[in-house]
């Protein structure tokens, strides 16, 4: 991977351009000035723009998250692949860690409706909220707790961090559900397929997981 300015380059082509982003670093930005010129778009749009291309959003990480995240270099592509989204054709996989003992292996799934409060952007539970599903499983034990294999089949906000407070465990660093302090916030996004639908040259996308031994083939927690 290509090293830049708060994220690393995976993959470019003349459709997309696939980077790593750091933790603690908005997507895009908030109405926060402080966010205006210290978002992950603005960086992308930096580098793009000095080759005479332009970022397109396709999906977003949350602030305190790390991992791989899709700009498109064209608004047709960014409608194709938010399709794929929206119809949860992407295989999106992620790791983290819990402070609690999980036995491994133990695979856990979480359904429920969410929504976001406006006015304090925190998720919650509701009835007639979105529908959030996510799926654990629990891989191997580091130093400060269980590390686990996530999936998700939808993409709400703050999704695996409730759904994991739904189930009583403790994400480490998650200071928003957890209430819980560390030096991060132990969540990254690790993996991305999207389907032959997208039209993408390259629709596989790998980023070396920091708490989990992942085996090539990926396998999906769907298929188990």
């Amino acid at each position: 991977m290509k090293k830049r300015k708060y994220f690393e380059i995976i993959h470019e082509d003349k459709d997309i351009l696939v980077v790593y982003k750091e933790r603690n670093l908005l997507t895009i930005r908030s109405e926060d000035p402080k966010t205006f010129s210290r978002n992950l778009y603005h960086y992308v749009h930096d580098y793009l723009v000095s080759r005479h291309e332009r970022p397109f959003i396709v999906h977003r990480l949350d602030f305190e998250t790390s991992g791989i995240l899709v700009f498109a270099k064209s608004f047709e592509v960014k409608e194709r692949l938010q399709k794929c989204f929206e119809e949860r054709s992407v295989v999106r996989l992620y790791e983290a860690v819990v402070r609690e003992d999980v036995p491994i292996g133990k695979t856990i799934t979480v359904q429920m409706n969410v929504q976001q409060n406006k006015n304090t952007f925190r998720v919650y539970k509701k009835k007639d909220g979105k529908e959030a599903i996510t799926l654990f499983r629990a891989e191997n034990r580091i130093q400060i707790g269980t590390a686990l294999k996530v999936e998700i089949l939808t993409g709400r906000k703050n999704q695996i961090r409730l759904a994991l407070h739904e189930k009583g465990l403790t994400l480490v660093g998650d200071t928003r559900y957890a209430f819980d302090k560390d030096k991060r916030m132990y969540l990254n996004a690790y993996y991305l397929r999207f389907p032959e639908e997208s039209g993408l040259r390259k629709r596989e996308f790998l980023a070396k997981p920091l708490w989990i031994a992942e085996e090539l083939p990926i396998e999906r927690l769907l298929e188990k």
